[in-house]
């Protein structure tokens, strides 16, 4: 969808840190209650996590980059345009939800995976002690969860046509998400009720501005 892979990559890294309050409100949920069951916040798994969910994030990324090669040998210019518009339409719609405009199409679906993927087991066992290969667990299985957020940003990277640049481009979608999801339980804990929605109006705003230049990104495209 963008011309090289620097602004794809600013954009992927907007992406994700524009929609991390989105994540407080629902992952984070999940990373707050493990961390409060620790006696004081355990940095390193945190982090960990982290790694863990870019790493699902990177794979995705990597999947979909592979089937983006062998679609634009039979799409071309005009799947990348169908993709862009898709990803915008993705994005806005995320963010009439992140203001509480529209319900969460993906609810359900969210609640059916968690079961599926085993998060609560394994959210159980990060919170009863702190190893390393708990909370990567955690961040992997996280990291599969339905989200509208992660669907913009995968559809971004189809578009790219390229393994390599699509990998990339999730891999720093997920980093731009990391600030949020790595301090949510001060965050929580020093933000107002009125201070969080005003923020997530901000970032609603913007991310609807993003998705708008998304769109109209692709109609440049069929100019090159």
């Amino acid at each position: 969808m963008t011309d090289t892979l620097p602004s794809a990559l600013l954009l992927m890294l907007s992406l994700g840190f524009m929609g991390s309050l989105h994540c407080i409100g629902m992952c984070g949920g999940l990373v707050t209650a493990v961390s409060m069951s620790q006696s004081k916040t355990w940095w390193g798994g945190l982090f960990i996590y982290q790694c863990g969910r870019i790493s699902t994030y990177s794979l995705l990324g990597l999947l979909v980059g592979f089937s983006g090669v062998a679609l634009s040998a039979f799409g071309g210019d005009l799947l990348q345009r169908a993709l862009a518009i898709l990803a915008g339409s993705v994005m806005i719609i995320f963010a009439l939800n992140l203001v509480g405009w529209l319900p969460d199409p993906l609810r359900h679906f969210s609640t059916w995976a968690s079961r599926k993927t085993g998060l609560a087991q394994l959210a159980q066992r990060a919170s009863s002690h702190a190893r390393a290969k708990s909370w990567y667990a955690l961040g992997l299985a996280n990291g599969l969860l339905p989200c509208g957020l992660v669907y913009a940003a995968l559809s971004l990277s189809l578009a790219s046509g390229n393994a390599y640049k699509a990998t990339v481009m999730m891999c720093v979608f997920g980093i731009g998400t990391v600030p949020a999801m790595m301090f949510i339980p001060s965050a929580l804990h020093n933000m107002s009720p009125t201070l969080r929605n005003n923020a997530m109006r901000i970032a609603a705003v913007i991310l609807i501005i993003i998705g708008i230049i998304t769109i109209s990104r692709s109609g440049m495209m069929m100019h090159h």
